[in-house]
């Protein structure tokens, strides 16, 4: 069986683990296997704030294992979070107006 590929975020979670010095190769990594500590989550954390614009909530990645995909999960969150409502409701009616295929295209083109 072959591994999932990394979404957008997994994968910007990848590469910013393994900027950090953790090995990470699969979404199913976790951060305090691969050697994490405080002061390296501290910097992780930094990082998506300076990378995605988001600030995570520290205590959101300790209500799971912290994965990759956990770890993506928990940024998505935080940014949808920080959308005002009127944001989010425009967002989903345009969601609303598009075919399957428009929106297939559309996550193809965020990957």
């Amino acid at each position: 069986m072959t591994a999932p590929t990394p979404d957008t975020t997994e994968a910007t979670v990848l590469r910013i683990w393994t900027d950090l010095g953790l090995p990470a190769t699969s979404v199913d990594d976790d951060f305090f296997v691969l050697g994490g500590q405080s002061l390296t989550l501290v910097a992780f954390l930094a990082r998506i704030q300076e990378t995605m614009g988001v600030e995570v909530p520290v205590d959101t990645l300790f209500e799971t294992d912290l994965t990759v995909a956990a770890a993506a999960r928990a940024i998505t969150q935080a940014q949808l979070d920080g959308l005002a409502p009127d944001d989010l409701a425009a967002v989903m009616a345009e969601l609303d107006g598009m075919s399957d295929d428009e929106i297939a295209a559309l996550l193809a083109q965020a990957e």
